[in-house]
């Protein structure tokens, strides 16, 4: 009964030969988009210029070329007289034994290409997908991307990767990185209240909406204004949403877990896996990989807790794996094998503790035995991050460790203080949280094949929120009583900048990029946008200058300020200029090219640089109103676009007038003279015959 189906599929996806034009003709290029969708949450997307579209495989070749820029391997076989069928992208090994292949129509969304890659021939500004997820396994129903051209960058779930995070062409697997860009600074696109409290799931972010699990349900807001579009009180509690095939998939205080349409909020399906929650439920966070929904359960009675796979289908049970309770950890999934942390058993007597066993356990995707279970010193809160031939992840007892993927043997291990907040990767980097509620914490970069520290910084309480990479920043926040939001230099720990929700509270949940904005939320109910606008500066420049008329001749120092507003700056440069009625003597510090610029290098988030300029009035001109005094600061941002700010300052230089002595010796000659000549007169004038 399935085999006309499957002939179907090969149909439309094994590629037939098309005829090209014959004859002479001139090269035609193109340049077009191409998404690879991995089927696991993680994409990414590559820009390719073909020489010649109608050349021989042109579109099979952009396709391997796209794939290149990524470190992607494509496994692929060539059958005489139907052409190319490509199995799989990335190794990520999907069940259904081929990718798909979508174009981008001209009604703006995604359809199955008609005809396969040998064929396909692409023009200038096209965009096609090729998605490892394309086809459920068991009907070969067909699931479209959740990335387009016109909505690249989502955010499709708890550490889901929209940047795989690669060093060096590694696989890698929930490392919570976008490839967005991201805000240089802390300028609010918008702030809504959703009339609740602790919030502290983190939102994903697709179809034009954000999506964030409260107290009082779940949420999707407008991603560009924060209206509320559509709200589910059933759907309510700790689990951070997954995005997959145009819905939203989310854990539940109720111990159940839902699928909703995302663009409407209607039930698509709901399983209860917890019979009889008290509190919490299900706190894990699901991870979507193909035709599967991996998630964990919390037993708050002090019983063991499940490894739970779910048909995303249908919501029925494929499987369940008996384990200590998986807390917030979301599993990670590599070549058919999930890792995930182990809370351990919930001890019923602190209510606030757990006991062993506690640590890192693999499982078989496909059925759910156990491959390995890697003990810790500490509860395992964190969601795993995948990387080569590792797997790393924080524990509760303060160490991040490093451990085998094959069998589970410890790689390395880092002391940095480490909590529940999951990792984040980029390149050979692994940016990690730490530290307990009402305790100091710190953030850490550490190198991911040695363990060796890099830099660390102390912001201004526990980083418990989980950390995410965007454009050459780490995102997070601190939970603490006046928690804040920040975004740091990836490269050196350097703030870049921070926000403190008002009104003040603790953050527990973790903020996302997607599509250039931040969204993040806040234990005060907010959910907060933060987006660089094309008039924002980061810089700002101000001068003081005399107020009181300068005398030709006189001295006076101008003050210039750089203020670094809302984020971090590199590279500053400052060069003052002035107008003919005066000129520069001195200044402090000296400038770095005489007379008048000085490279302030980096300045850091909400701090002030002053340069006092010595200026002396020099003879106005007759058309002057008034002489000025100028300041241009050129910067980069800490993605390192460049930006500039001015500030100016008017001043008026007048003639020096005669000192007041001079003018009464003046008045005095003139008396004098005047007298000496009456006394002339009236002596000739006696002189004179009568």
């Amino acid at each position: 009964m399935r085999l006309p189906t499957v002939v179907l599929v090969a149909l439309v996806f094994v590629s037939s030969i098309a005829l090209l034009p014959h004859g002479s003709r001139a090269a035609e290029s193109a340049s077009v988009s191409i998404l690879f969708d991995l089927g696991d949450g993680s994409y990414d997307w590559s820009r390719v210029t073909t020489a010649d579209r109608f050349a021989e495989n042109a579109s099979w070749q952009a396709t391997l070329d796209g794939a290149g820029q990524h470190g992607l391997s494509v496994s692929y076989r060539w059958f005489p007289g139907l052409g190319i069928a490509v199995s799989d992208i990335g190794d990520r090994r999907g069940p259904s034994g081929f990718a798909g292949l979508f174009v981008w129509n001209d009604s703006g969304a995604w359809e199955a290409s008609s005809v396969g890659i040998s064929a396909l021939i692409l023009a200038d500004g096209d965009a096609i997908a090729w998605s490892n997820a394309a086809y459920d396994s068991v009907d070969f129903g067909l699931r479209t991307p959740v990335p387009t051209p016109a909505y690249p960058y989502p955010a499709m779930g708890f550490r889901a990767d929209g940047l795989a995070g690669r060093a060096s062409g590694l696989q890698a697997a929930g490392t919570g990185t976008s490839a967005s860009d991201a805000p240089n600074g802390a300028g609010v696109l918008w702030d809504r209240d959703l009339q609740t409290r602790e919030i502290v799931s983190s939102p994903a972010v697709a179809y034009g909406l954000a999506y964030a699990e409260t107290f009082d349900g779940l949420y999707a807001l407008d991603d560009a204004t924060g209206e509320v579009r559509w709200h589910d009180p059933a759907v309510k509690g700790f689990s951070s949403p997954a995005i997959f095939d145009g819905s939203v998939i989310v854990g539940s205080s109720s111990g159940r877990v839902y699928r909703l349409d995302a663009r409407d909020g209607l039930e698509i399906w709901n399983t209860s896996l917890v019979s009889q929650p008290r509190f919490s439920g299900i706190t894990s966070s699901p991870r979507v990989w193909m035709d599967w929904v991996y998630v964990g359960t919390f037993n708050e009675t002090g019983g063991p807790g499940e490894v739970v796979s779910l048909w995303a289908s249908n919501g029925t049970v494929a499987w369940r794996h008996p384990t200590g309770s998986i807390h917030y950890s979301s599993p990670a999934v590599m070549r058919g094998i999930l890792y995930v942390g182990v809370m351990g058993a919930y001890n019923t007597t602190t209510n606030v503790t757990f006991d062993p066993p506690y640590g890192v356990v693999s499982l078989y995707a496909s059925n759910g035995s156990e491959r390995w279970f890697f003990p810790t010193g500490g509860p395992v809160a964190a969601s795993p991050l995948v990387t080569g031939s590792l797997v790393i992840v924080p524990s509760k007892d303060g160490n991040l460790y490093a451990i085998s993927l094959a069998d589970g043997t410890e790689r390395w291990r880092a002391a940095v203080g480490a909590g529940v907040s999951s990792p984040a990767l980029f390149g050979d980097t692994v940016f990690v949280g730490g530290g307990s509620l009402l305790g100091p914490g710190r953030v850490t970069a550490v190198n991911r094949t040695t363990g060796v520290v890099g830099w660390s910084v102390v912001p201004n309480g526990p980083v418990q929120a989980s950390l995410s990479y965007a454009d050459g920043k780490v995102f997070f926040a601190t939970n603490a009583a006046e928690g804040r939001i920040y975004a740091l230099d990836a490269s050196s720990g350097t703030v870049a900048w921070w926000y403190a929700p008002d009104p003040a509270e603790y953050v527990l949940a973790s903020p996302v990029v997607s599509n250039g904005t931040l969204y993040a939320p806040s234990d005060n109910g907010h959910l907060y946008a933060f987006r660089d606008s094309p008039a924002q500066r980061l810089a700002v420049v101000s001068m003081e200058a005399p107020v009181a008329p300068l005398l030709v001749g006189d001295e006076a120092d101008a003050v210039v300020t750089v203020r670094a507003l809302r984020g971090a700056l590199r590279d500053v440069r400052l060069q003052v200029s002035h107008t003919s009625e005066v000129e520069v003597v001195a200044a402090t510090p000296s400038p770095s090219q005489p007379p008048s610029t000085w490279d302030l290098g980096a300045v850091a988030f909400q701090e002030n640089r002053t340069v006092t300029v010595r200026i002396r009035a020099l003879h106005p001109s007759q058309a002057a109103t008034g002489a000025e005094v100028a300041a241009v600061v050129v910067y980069s941002a800490v993605d390192g676009s460049p930006s500039s700010a001015a500030g100016s300052a008017t001043l008026t230089v007048t003639d020096r007038g005669l000192p007041p002595y001079v003018t009464y010796l003046a008045v005095a000659a003139v008396a004098g003279s005047v007298l000496a000549i009456l006394a002339l007169l009236l002596w000739r004038r006696r002189r004179a015959p009568g």
